[in-house]
């Protein structure tokens, strides 16, 4: 700031003046100077302030990727390891049904092998018993046929017809029949043996009541049989005893 010097003013005040306008000048471009370099460091400071929170931002970032990224893998793996545990759980368990079941069948085929070798070598055999207490009654209905001669127990029987009436031969002794007419075949003991008679598995004491129930349409004479016996009589037993040619059914 200057004034215009009055005419007849000191020109030392004057000199002195202006050496003071040109101090506060200087002090004032000075202080704006030094206002302006703050301003700039300030805003250095303050981009630098903003760089680094901007870095240590991306670097939280950046760990915090690599985190969920460790964690996602040790998911993962801990899933793959699961799986393939489940999976080897299931192959051992698969193997160790398939062994089951093999060693089940194996079992199993053995039992029918020798369930099979002991009724294909079983037989039974046929002699006079003495046991008279039966407790045990076993009924079947039988149809012998006509004119052909059965073994039951080693006695011989024929069904003879004769008209319109029944004759029966039971050891070459003939009896006529009607209706409900009983014949009694003797007390005999039944061994049942297998492995072609080498092991004896029972001995049923028993005897046999033939009851005539008349003739059939195919030629067959119709009986009902009383089995009674010792103890009771498995039927393949009773299917041992009797002849092929008579038909037997339990009644």
């Amino acid at each position: 700031m200057s004034e215009d010097p009055s005419p007849g003013a000191d020109p030392k005040k004057i000199e002195e003046l202006q050496k003071e306008v040109e101090r506060l000048n200087r002090e004032k471009a000075e202080a704006e100077a030094q206002a302006a370099a703050k301003a700039h460091a300030a805003a250095a400071a303050a981009e630098e302030k903003a760089a680094a929170e901007s870095k240590m931002k991306m670097e939280l970032e950046s760990q915090k990727a690599a985190a969920d990224a460790k964690m996602q893998a040790e998911l993962e793996a801990q899933r793959l390891a699961a799986e393939d545990a489940e999976r080897k759980r299931k192959e051992k368990q698969e193997k160790s049904k398939s062994r089951r079941r093999k060693i089940i069948g194996g079992i199993v085929l053995l039992i029918v092998l020798v369930l099979v070798v002991l009724v294909a070598s079983s037989s039974v055999t046929v002699q006079s018993g003495t046991t008279t207490n039966y407790p045990y009654i076993t009924t079947y209905s039988v149809w012998f046929p006509i004119g052909e001669p059965v073994d039951i127990s080693g006695h011989k029987l024929i069904a003879l017809s004769d008209g319109n009436e029944m004759m029966f031969s039971a050891d070459g002794s003939v009896t006529k029949l009607v209706r409900s007419d009983p014949i009694v075949i003797g007390e005999q003991a039944a061994t049942l043996t297998t492995l072609f008679g080498k092991v004896p598995v029972m001995t049923i004491n028993y005897k046999v009541i033939l009851e005539y129930q008349g003739n059939t349409a195919e030629n067959q004479a119709y009986f009902k049989m009383l089995i009674q016996s010792d103890k009771s009589i498995p039927e393949f037993v009773v299917n041992f005893m009797l002849p092929k040619n008579v038909i037997a059914q339990a009644a």
